[in-house]
Order: C-alpha cells, then sequence, then structure tokens
C-alpha cells in the first residue's frame, strides 16, 4: 500500500498519518483558515454583552433621614420602651434585600422601563417574543446572590449585577432597579407606618368615647339624683341643709363616711338622704351640673394629646423626603471588559476547529479507502 501501511499487529503506521497530513497540509490550512473567518464574522457581529456589578450592605442612619427620626418620633408618643434604631435599620435593609429577590418586581421595573421598551422594540415583533425577552432579562441577566460565608467568610452585602449590550446600558439599568425596589419598599415601609399610626387613633378614639359616655352617664346619675332630692326638699320644706341626721350624726359626716366608697355604694346615690341638704344647695348644684361643662379624666386628656401628637406625625410622614434603605459597598460599575464575544478565544477555537475537522475527513477517506 502506498497510502497507510499496516503493521502485523494492525495498528496504523503513526509516521505514515503524519505524513499524509503533512501532504494535504494546504488543504487543512485552508480549511483552518475557512473556520476561523466564520468565527471572526461571529465574534465582530455578535450582540456584545457586559456585566455591571454593585455589592449593597444595610443602610447608615444618615441614609434613612427622616424615616427613622419618624419612628423615634412614633415610639416616643406611645413610649415604646423597646424602641431601636438598629432594628428599624435591619428591618428596612431585610425588606429591600427580599424586594431585590423578587421576581414580580422584576417584571414590573423592566415593564414601566423605558430601557426595555426600546429594547423590546429593536428586538421582537410579536407580544409573546416581548413576554419571552422580559424572562430571558429576569432570569439570565438581571442577577441577585447572596455569597455563602461558608465559602467566603469575608463576603457581606448582597450582590447585584445586570448584563447589557453595551457597558452604558448595563450601569444605567442596574441603577434604575436598584432605585426602583428602594421606592417601592419605602412605599410600602410608608404605607404600612401610617397604617399603623390610624389604627392607633381608631383605637384612641374608641378609648376617648367610652370616657365620655361613661362620664355623661355618671352626670346624668348625679342629676337625678340630685333633681329628685331637691324635689323631696322643696316638698317637705327644707331650705337649708339638716344640722343632723338619726340624732348625733351630721350630713357632712355621712358624706365624708362615703368618700372613699364608689359612688354606686354611697347612701347619697339613691338620693335618700340628699333632699336634707336643702333646697338651696341641692338647687345649687342640679345648676352648676347642667351648665359647667363636663371635666373628664386625666387619662382622657393624655389620650388626646398624644392623638394629636400621632395627627401631626402622620402628615409629616406623608411628606417625607428621599430616603435610603441601602448603603453601596460597590456602586454600578462601568463595566471595563467584555462578558461576550471573546474575539481572540473565538478565532484561536475556530483555527483549531478547521485543523482537527480537516485532518479527521482526510484521515477518514483514507482509512475507507483501503479498507475498500
Amino acid at each position: 500500500m502506498n497510502d497507510i501501511n499496516y503493521q502485523n499487529n494492525n495498528e496504523i503506521d503513526l509516521i505514515e498519518l503524519i505524513r499524509i497530513l503533512w501532504n494535504k497540509k494546504l488543504w487543512i490550512l485552508l480549511c483552518a483558515c475557512f473556520f476561523t473567518v466564520i468565527a471572526g464574522i461571529y465574534a465582530f457581529t455578535a450582540k456584545e454583552q457586559w456585566t455591571s456589578k454593585s455589592v449593597i450592605i444595610p443602610p447608615k442612619v444618615a441614609n434613612l433621614g427622616d424615616y427613622l427620626s419618624f419612628r423615634s418620633e412614633y415610639a416616643s408618643i406611645l413610649d415604646i420602651k423597646d424602641f431601636s434604631q438598629d432594628k428599624v435599620l435591619e428591618k428596612v435593609f431585610n425588606d429591600f434585600k427580599t424586594a431585590l429577590f423578587s421576581r414580580s418586581l422584576k417584571e414590573a421595573f423592566f415593564s414601566q422601563s423605558k430601557w426595555f421598551d426600546t429594547y423590546a422594540t429593536n428586538n421582537t415583533n410579536s407580544e409573546e417574543a416581548k413576554q419571552k425577552l422580559l424572562s430571558n432579562l429576569v432570569d439570565k441577566n438581571l442577577i441577585v446572590t447572596v455569597p455563602d460565608p461558608k465559602k467566603d467568610p469575608n463576603s457581606i452585602g448582597v450582590n447585584v449585577s445586570f448584563a447589557a449590550e453595551t457597558p452604558k446600558e448595563a450601569q444605567d439599568v442596574l441603577l434604575d432597579y436598584i432605585q426602583f425596589v428602594n421606592q417601592w419598599v419605602l412605599a410600602e415601609n410608608k404605607k404600612d407606618f401610617l397604617a399603623n399610626i390610624n389604627l392607633v387613633l381608631s383605637g384612641f378614639e374608641v378609648q376617648k368615647n367610652k370616657i365620655e359616655r361613661d362620664t355623661e352617664m355618671v352626670r346624668q346619675i348625679q342629676l337625678e339624683n340630685l333633681t329628685t332630692a331637691l324635689d323631696i326638699a322643696k316638698s317637705a320644706g327644707i331650705k337649708d341643709y339638716s344640722k343632723s341626721l338619726s340624732g348625733n350624726v351630721s350630713v357632712p359626716e355621712v358624706l365624708l363616711g362615703d368618700a372613699k366608697v364608689p359612688f354606686s355604694d354611697s347612701k347619697l346615690s339613691d338620693g335618700s338622704y340628699l333632699f336634707m341638704l336643702g333646697e338651696k344647695y341641692l338647687q345649687a348644684q342640679v345648676d352648676t351640673l347642667k351648665n359647667v361643662p363636663l371635666v373628664y379624666p386625666l387619662n382622657y386628656y393624655n389620650i388626646e394629646k398624644q392623638a394629636n401628637l400621632l395627627n401631626v406625625l402622620g402628615k409629616k410622614v406623608e411628606k417625607e423626603g428621599a430616603v435610603r434603605g441601602y448603603y453601596y459597598l460597590s456602586s454600578p460599575d462601568y463595566p471595563v471588559q467584555r462578558d461576550w464575544p471573546k474575539r481572540l478565544i473565538l478565532l484561536v477555537v475556530g483555527f483549531i476547529f478547521g485543523v482537527v475537522l480537516s485532518s479527521l475527513i482526510i484521515l477518514g477517506r483514507e482509512v475507507f479507502s483501503n479498507r475498500a
């Protein structure tokens, strides 16, 4: 055989194979160049991918600004003993971190994004294709991860990244997304805060109404008893209060003896002895009860003051300014290295693929031709 020589053990002669490939070196080189050109065309025409990255950690006190002071004021008004700035910071950041992972929130962000509208218009022509594009962006381009402390003990915070076709787009979209989530989280916290204030105010209103009803009821009972006693005193012709009661006990002594007894248990609560106070005194009492405004217990006025303070606080919360529920350990960067395509690698792979493929074809043809 001229092309391939077999040894007695039927193994292929490697030297002969190398000789054959050397004789076909021009064809192999042309094939390698062909695939290198194809790889080059792809490398320089494929859509580029650049990734902007950011690391986020819990906010500082200054980041929460007015929100933290409002929470502190709320705790002060209601005398909440276990209030802590650290707890507020931790809660807000936990809410922010949870929102970053939310798929529905990612979709909501892209749905209102001008960048996505332009991107979808340039890459799709149907609503179904637009939804698939949105799903790919959420699953593959916008990535949120929390480092594993076991693998990286020094890692902290949350890693957020976004991949786009240009470095500027990657950075801008990532910045917009983080700000979008922040605004959503703070809006939800504000709603909860205002809801808590309104709930407390409703409770205060119930307490005030109860105190008002109870106080009015007590006055009505007193007025009825005094009016009844006044009628009795008039019928009995008692103008001034009696000097004694049952012999040696005077009316003032009866009053003093009942000073610490609940009104419902007092000897005077049913009006049985009140007529002895006399017409003049009873008439003065009746006139006073009818004309003097009600005086409520101290607790009533404390509740009223707390309610007023909470109403003022609620108005301030509604006008709350810019607040950030996070702190940038590393803000979204401007990527300087392209993720894809790796042009040099693609060219090398294309060249090697051409060499290997053409060599296999040459050797395969020689083997089959000799067997035939």
